[in-house]
């Protein structure tokens, strides 16, 4: 299982779209390619730091068996965050706050606090690019977790191998026949 760290690192990488927002936003204003590129560059390596994470989870964590007895396809709940990341691009085309970079330091930490304690990890846009589909699942002793899977679950009870990336998050791995 990973760590705490580990977690907020796979939580963080979710602000990859708003940080490539800000870089589109300042390239399309005229700004300077400094003003860009820094933001640009850390959303690319927020992508990179998910894809990497996931790999090493799947290759090197302990996989136990899974048996899901009920599921529910959490993805819908992605376009709602969608929105919600890229409202302030709808609604003003100054971003003061992204030129004041304490203030916008200041925002995104607010953001991944609330992200990290409310546990609502089933948004990642950037796992979603990679494929990866968000299911609320119970277990056969009815406990609930969310499932990190590539492939669709279809129907209940089957079993999967997976890797527990936190407390109550798992990654399908292995042969994927869900």
């Amino acid at each position: 299982m990973y760590n705490r760290r580990a977690k907020f690192l796979l939580v963080s990488t979710s602000l990859s779209p708003i940080l490539g927002a800000i870089a589109v936003n300042r390239f399309s204003n005229d700004k300077l390619w400094i003003n860009w590129v820094p933001w640009l560059i850390a959303a690319i390596l927020l992508v990179f730091l998910c894809w990497f994470l996931l790999q090493y989870a799947e290759r090197n964590l302990q996989t136990f068996p899974f048996t899901v007895k009920e599921f529910e396809n959490t993805d819908k709940e992605m376009l709602a965050f969608l929105l919600a990341y890229f409202l302030p691009f709808i609604s003003t085309s100054n971003m003061a706050f992204i030129d004041e970079w304490l203030t916008g330091l200041y925002i995104f930490a607010i953001i991944l606090l609330v992200i990290t304690h409310a546990e609502a990890f089933h948004f990642n846009p950037v796992m979603g690019l990679f494929g990866y589909h968000f299911y609320a699942v119970k277990d056969t002793e009815g406990v609930s977790s969310l499932l990190i899977s590539k492939d669709k679950l279809r129907r209940p009870g089957t079993e999967i191998e997976v890797v527990q990336l936190a407390y109550n998050i798992n990654l399908h791995v292995g042969g994927r026949h869900a």
